[in-house]
């Protein structure tokens, strides 16, 4: 039950019972409907019974909650099951793509270490500085032989 204040009426929802072939009559205020029943040919008829439908109403809530969850536990299926399919891809696609890629960060690494031409660690190649010639006519002697003298 509703009061509006506006117009000083109270608005009760009912559920309408009435016999099959009959409909209710217009009410003279425009988009209201009597509770007076009309035939066919829109005789008179009698009246319709009326009922509260707090009742009714609960019922039809609870079945739009329900149809509300079950629509909501389909699309959490259906979005479980999407996640999971995207997920087993990307997992497939970074399994059979992750040799090329370490092989690519490997190549780029050893890019990045190799010094620059030119520098002191690898400038042109000098030649070698020969020994200071011996006054001894001997050749030098290598490995461990030690000269006695």
């Amino acid at each position: 039950m509703a009061y509006d204040d506006e117009t000083g009426t109270i608005r009760d929802v009912f559920a309408v019972e009435r016999p099959v072939g009959t409909s209710l009559s217009d009410s003279s205020i425009p988009g209201g409907i009597s509770a007076l029943l009309r035939d066919a040919a829109h005789a008179l008829a009698g009246h319709a019974v009326l009922y509260p439908a707090d009742a009714e109403l609960d019922e039809i809530r609870a079945e739009a909650r329900e149809e509300g969850r079950q629509a909501g536990v389909t699309k959490g299926v259906v979005i479980g099951v999407a996640a999971t399919v995207v997920a087993a891809g990307l997992t497939a696609v970074a399994v059979k793509a992750a040799p090329q890629i370490k092989n690519g960060l490997n190549g780029l690494r050893s890019k990045l270490n190799r010094k620059p031409e030119g520098s002191a660690e690898t400038g042109p190649l000098q030649g070698a500085t020969e020994p200071p010639a011996t006054t001894d006519d001997e050749p030098p002697r290598r490995g461990r032989h030690l000269r006695i003298a």
